[in-house]
């Protein structure tokens, strides 16, 4: 998928995440009251290159999005996206069912993803490049952080059988940490805080997923993304590790 692209014009929806929409989870509130309100950054739903890949995607309740997010600063955060879990899949009955996934691509710019584990037993953060894949397994919340000076520019493969829940996230204030210029500061709204993972990306051949590779060419042949609508097929491949070390 080409950075360059007008994803205006190959979307079906399109939405902007304004400043005062991330006021619930802005670690300077002070700040945040002496500010203009203005857009943070743009979504775009239901990507498609083709009237044949969306019908498909529709069929296989699949989605396929970019988000642009520009450089800036949220007062002493930098920018990031709001932040969500995923629920858990809604064709199982049982208490232990699994959360959908998502796996994310970086189209151009780097990405820095924060992963919270719902039982915050985890905290994970990825560094990812252009091409990069990052997998948010089931029952991880996860939010997008841009640090460098140029645009970000991702994509995301998920399941449309979902909406997503901002609010457990909004009621804390964010995450476990806010990643600001002096680095990383504890959320004072939790009581618990795991020892931060700092991981690298990698390819997962599993998934027919491989950084470097276009994961918008998987619209051809979409049963390859069943993980994403059925994860609780595919426990196995999510118990093993799914990042690599960065030491």
């Amino acid at each position: 998928m080409n950075s360059q692209m007008d994803f205006s014009k190959v979307c079906t929806a399109f939405k902007t995440r304004r400043l005062y929409d991330m006021s619930d989870v802005l670690m300077d509130q002070i700040w945040l009251k002496s500010q203009p309100d203005r857009v943070l950054y743009d979504m775009y739903r239901e990507v498609h290159l083709s009237g044949k890949d969306l019908t498909q995607m529709k069929t296989h309740v699949l989605r396929y999005d970019i988000t642009v997010i520009p450089p800036g600063m949220l007062g002493p955060e930098y920018i990031k996206t709001a932040g969500h879990y995923h629920p858990p899949v809604s064709h199982l009955s049982c208490a232990d069912a699994p959360s959908y996934p998502e796996v994310y691509q970086v189209i151009h710019g780097t990405a820095t993803y924060l992963l919270q584990k719902r039982d915050l037993s985890e905290f994970i953060v990825i560094e990812a490049k252009e091409g990069d894949v990052v997998l948010i397994p089931p029952d991880f919340g996860h939010v997008t952080v841009n640090t460098s000076l140029e645009k970000l520019t991702m994509a995301n493969w998920v399941s449309d059988a979902f909406e997503s829940e901002y609010e457990p996230i909004r009621e804390k204030a964010g995450l476990l940490y806010y990643l600001t210029e002096d680095g990383f500061c504890k959320n004072k709204n939790y009581e618990q805080f795991p020892e931060i993972a700092v991981k690298k990306p990698k390819s997962y051949p599993e998934f027919e997923l491989f950084s470097g590779v276009d994961m918008y060419g998987l619209a051809c042949d979409l049963d390859k993304l069943e993980f994403l609508r059925h994860p609780e097929k595919f426990m196995d491949a999510f118990r093993r590790p799914f990042y690599e070390s960065a030491v």
